[in-house]
């Protein structure tokens, strides 16, 4: 009998260091400590470690190195060189830098990046769809494979050149391929998408093909092992009978397919499971090689910037959500001042979202604004608003009367980044009503909002492209398209400003 333990990190979004950056220095998450379970693990047995998708970007260290040591080695694959890795699979937010930056860190790193469904205008591969490795007399084969939403989500010159196929064609076709031209003993699709469907059920609960992991498990012969992303969920089962595992996110767990060969040299079992980080050490030579660039970041993220007189912090989330707050004031009134507009929607991120001490450092707005956003103008007709709103209204639904999340924002991921609040249009929402007709009132400039009138109205990048269900932004006429990063525009403006006064949000209305 022979063991072999396949090691997956996903979606670490640069998380090295066990800290979330607010304050905290000893989370139980972050490369720095999945490594030294990679590392003990290679003691016990022989691995194979795959890093699938959404690695480079995502934390302030990240964000700090981009915007101020561009130019300079990419220091999340200095480390994964030192953790030796033997395949990468992209993630969508490997693409936010742009193509230049995603070659040179592909130049950098020690171990392949697959890409099987992603292709040049050519039709040539942008990189290699698949890996073959020999581990002790065991052929194992890896299919690479990214969410085809890149397109949707991303700027068009950031993957100018670039064709993103179907990524179960894409998977199903090179399996196929090896199968038929090669001796293969363990069949790995690595995927940097999620599910689809219910993994208990089979309910299916989306229909985009943002994710179809379900249906590569369900559908693809001849494959033993799918490791999946995207989702941030933690996953360790089977389905349809192969292993698969997803280990959330910021390394809070590693993902481990132990597989045993028998002597005839034949896959006997795959056993799945999470590792999680409690009680972990920092691996030494990890923490000697971020240190120098951690510590600039911190430095950084403790500049002071700007003042604000009144309250804007944020005690509940979901109150914010429900009852508006001077927060969500605050960006809504930058980003119309930005796009000289007088209509503007938002989305508190996250749920760890706090919003803005006294005295605003970095820290405190990358901490709040934790996405690579820049901003657009659209031409958008008055009844895509009322759209755009009766889709943020989902976001509740009442029990006993009480206004809760709705599961669409909850499962099969936490969505609060797709729930927007607006200003510049006074609006009434009412939770009694059923789901599409939640829009009782909609103002602007104290008039009925006229169904095809078209406003001018500035919203994140990621929202004008559609996702999140706002189908329809998508083909709305760009009016202005600004390339600033959103937190280097909220900087910006606090720099300017000196001290900013917080403003309650007064015109929304949510009955229930």
């Amino acid at each position: 009998m022979k063991k072999i333990s396949v090691l997956v990190t996903s979606d670490v979004h640069g998380y090295i260091m066990p800290t979330d950056f607010s304050g905290d220095t000893d989370l139980p998450l972050g490369l720095g400590k999945m490594a030294t379970v990679i590392e003990e693990e290679r003691k016990r047995n022989n691995i194979l470690l795959i890093e699938n998708g959404d690695f480079i970007q995502g934390s302030p260290l990240t964000y700090y190195e981009q915007s101020f040591k561009k130019g300079t080695n990419n220091s999340v694959i200095r480390l994964a060189n030192a953790m030796e890795y033997d395949l990468a699979v992209f993630g969508n937010h490997e693409f936010n830098y742009g193509l230049p930056v995603l070659n040179k860190v592909v130049e950098e790193s020690n171990h392949p990046w697959l890409a099987a469904n992603i292709k040049r205008e050519d039709g040539s591969y942008f990189t290699r769809p698949y890996l073959i490795k020999e581990i002790d007399g065991v052929t194992i084969a890896i299919v690479g494979v990214t969410t085809q939403f890149v397109p949707i989500w991303e700027e068009a010159e950031r993957i100018e050149g670039l064709v993103f196929e179907d990524a179960f064609d894409a998977a199903q076709r090179e399996v196929k391929w090896l199968h038929d031209n090669h001796q293969i003993d363990v069949m790995i699709i690595a995927y940097h998408g999620g599910f689809e469907s219910d993994l208990s059920s089979g309910e299916v609960l989306e229909n985009t093909r943002e994710n179809v992991g379900y249906q590569i498990c369900k559908e693809i012969d001849g494959v033993d092992v799918v490791v999946t992303g995207h989702q941030h969920r933690e996953l360790a089962q089977h389905l349809f009978g192969k292993a698969i595992v997803q280990p959330g996110t910021k390394g809070v767990c590693l993902g481990k397919i132990e597989l045993t060969i028998n002597d005839s040299g034949k896959l006997e079992k795959t056993e799945p499971s999470l590792i999680y980080m409690d009680d972990v050490p920092l691996n030494e030579t990890i923490s000697q090689l971020i240190a120098p660039i951690h510590s600039e970041t911190e430095k950084w993220l403790d500049q002071s910037i700007g003042k604000i007189e009144g309250d804007m912090l944020i005690g509940s989330t979901f109150d914010a959500r429900l009852n508006g707050h001077p927060y969500v004031e605050f960006i809504n009134d930058i980003q119309n001042k930005v796009g000289d507009t007088s209509i503007s929607c938002m989305a508190i991120f996250s749920d760890k979202c706090r919003g803005f001490n006294p005295e605003v450092t970095m820290r405190d707005i990358v901490t709040n604004y934790i996405y690579p956003n820049t901003l657009k103008v659209l031409e958008v007709k008055g009844k895509y608003i009322i759209e755009a709103l009766e889709q943020s209204a989902t976001y509740f639904k009442l029990e006993n009367g009480k206004p809760v999340i709705s599961e669409a924002f909850q499962i099969p991921k936490e969505q609060p980044y797709n729930y927007d609040l607006w200003s510049g249009i006074d609006y009434t929402l009412d939770l009694r009503e059923p789901v599409g007709k939640r829009v009782v009132e909609v103002t602007h400039n104290g008039e009925p909002l006229q169904l095809d009138e078209k406003y001018a109205v500035v919203m994140n990048n990621y929202r004008a492209t559609g996702a999140g269900n706002f189908d329809y932004f998508k083909d709305c006429p760009v009016i202005k398209d600004i390339q600033t990063d959103m937190t280097e525009l909220i900087a910006d403006y606090l720099m300017n400003h000196g001290t900013i006064q917080a403003k309650p949000m007064s015109n929304m209305k949510i009955l229930y």
